[in-house]
């Protein structure tokens, strides 16, 4: 029997295993080579042109489409977190791959001869050895989308020059998974349970941790600094771990509220509902880099002139106030917002603090009666809002504003708010 000569791709890699039935190689990729490694692109928008059938089946199948914001999301975050001028260093999770034939691997040796762990990958680059990706898809597809921009005639020549630069400066951890040697292909049953292991059965982190953890979203770093300025750490600071403040609770704010507070106060009111890994368009966008310190300050102020004129016992009351609430922290923010940018022409914001504080707080004052109402909650007659969390952020947003004297003309602006129509107003 002659020889012949198989093409194949050699890459470093480093061999483990997961019981009898799979090796896993885990090695580095070009960004630029990913989807040569693959033999296909696997972007959601090119599955129908998938050849053969069954590698179309298979995504079809075990994969969920990339959205564009979701695209873009991934493009903005190596973008700004992997060049060297990044505030905040980034990463990515290695991607997970199943080849369907076994792999031939010649491990390295040590001078005593004894076989490594490590060693050469001969990877079978044929139609016929699908590649599929199992975890990881809108990370590669992001990728790919930077790829073909560097190459694209219609960005102009400065900007394809440093996105070029950024490909060439990271790799792409890789964990391919394919059947111990000489071991039957892997089945459609078997890539579909590895990708429910590696998508369904994790288990997500809380929003609250994400928060707490999160050193990267301008709207979560402004809050970590403004939860360390006096006003907050001297009225019983920022309850970091849980999601909202337990009966048992001396913090002033829980961290998802000063969150929302925070980013209210920086880009209005709609922005309060977004996601919190959701940034605003750079054009659009007032906190940045270089204002947040000047943006902490101004909030700052404000906050302390609610609690100069407020009282420190009545500021920090987590039971029975308006503004210790969620929608009341929101609104708050929104107000500051409303204030500081859209009206624009309010530039003593201790002083607009302090007519705030002016207002009593108490859910049960005269002030509140039209969108407070009582209702019984585990036996108990309590009073609670009238509507829901957006309605009752809009309602106490209003009230702030007409016990300033600045409603209408805020209604008025081009560019406030449309909940500040009949939505609000109700």
């Amino acid at each position: 029997m002659f020889q012949t000569t198989q093409p194949t791709v050699r890459i470093p890699a480093v061999q483990g295993a997961f019981g009898h039935r799979l090796f896993t190689y885990t090695t580095q990729v070009s960004p630029r080579y990913i989807e040569t490694l693959l033999g296909h692109d696997p972007r959601s928008r090119q599955w129908k042109k998938l050849e053969p059938a069954e590698l179309r089946a298979t995504y079809e199948q075990l994969q969920r489409q990339t959205t564009p914001d979701r695209l873009r999301g991934i493009q903005g975050y190596i973008q700004k977190r992997f060049k060297k001028e990044a505030v905040v260093l980034g990463a990515f999770p290695a991607i997970s791959v199943a080849v369907k034939n076994w792999i031939k691997f010649d491990s390295y040796q040590d001078e005593g001869g004894d076989r490594l762990g490590a060693g050469t990958l001969h990877l079978d680059m044929s139609r016929l050895n699908a590649r599929i990706v199992l975890d990881g898809l809108a990370r590669v597809s992001g990728i790919i989308e930077l790829v073909e921009m560097a190459s694209d005639d219609a960005l102009p020549e400065e900007d394809r020059r440093a996105l070029s630069t950024l490909l060439d400066d990271f790799t792409i951890p890789l964990v391919i998974f394919s059947p111990r040697q000489k071991e039957a292909p892997l089945t459609m049953r078997e890539m579909r349970q590895l990708f429910a292991d590696f998508n369904f059965k994790q288990a997500s982190i809380s929003p609250t941790m994400a928060m707490s953890f999160d050193s990267s979203d301008l709207y979560i770093e402004a809050t970590k600094r403004l939860a360390k300025t006096s006003v907050i750490q001297s009225n019983g600071g920022m309850e970091e771990k849980a999601a909202s403040l337990g009966k048992k609770s001396t913090a002033l704010v829980a961290l998802q509220n000063l969150v929302r507070f925070t980013r209210a106060a920086a880009e209005g009111d709609q922005f309060a509902e977004q996601k919190t890994n959701v940034d605003k368009d750079d054009q659009k966008r007032r906190l940045d880099e270089e204002s947040l310190e000047e943006f902490v300050d101004g909030v700052k102020l404000f906050l302390e002139g609610m609690a100069e004129s407020m009282g420190s016992a009545r500021f920090r009351d987590i039971r029975t106030s308006v503004h210790t609430t969620g929608p009341g922290w929101g609104a708050l923010g929104a107000v500051f917002h409303d204030l500081d940018v859209t009206l624009g022409r309010h530039a003593d914001l201790y002083k607009l603090g302090q007519r705030i504080g002016e207002i009593d707080m108490r859910k049960d004052a005269p002030f509140w009666s039209d969108i407070m109402r009582e209702r019984e909650v585990r036996g108990n007659p309590t009073l609670t809002f009238a509507g829901g969390g957006y309605e009752s952020r809009q309602a106490v947003r209003r009230k702030i504003h007409e016990h300033l004297g600045t409603w209408e003309a805020l209604r008025g602006t081009t560019d406030s708010d449309e909940a500040l129509e009949d939505r609000a107003a109700a």
